[in-house]
């Protein structure tokens, strides 16, 4: 298991900089913000809602909040699911599929 984490913590060293931390801080409140005041960027209606997407929105938004404000896990699964490679890629993803739709 050491070197699983010791590996992991090499693949993340560039996201112990605090301005990445930063850009995930921003990133996340800034989507927090826009989905809570204006929820039809997700879906028009309730009932066209996907509840996957919007999971793995919540649990990217998540986890970029966790990045943000300094956490380190300790545990190598929740290092890879609270990764920056794995909340960016989501939360850009969805900020540039809402700027082709406009």
């Amino acid at each position: 298991m050491d070197k699983v984490n010791a590996c992991i913590d090499f693949l993340h060293r560039p996201f112990k900089f605090a301005i990445t931390r930063l850009v995930s801080m921003t990133l996340a409140l800034f989507l927090s913000v826009v989905l809570v005041v204006n929820p039809g960027h997700i879906a028009q209606s309730s009932a066209q809602l996907d509840h996957g997407y919007l999971s793995l929105l919540m649990l990217a938004l998540s986890a970029a909040f966790i990045h943000g404000i300094g956490f380190n896990p300790i545990f190598w699964l929740w290092k890879i699911l609270f990764s920056p490679y794995f909340s960016w890629t989501i939360l850009f993803g969805f900020i540039i599929s809402r700027i082709t739709m406009l």
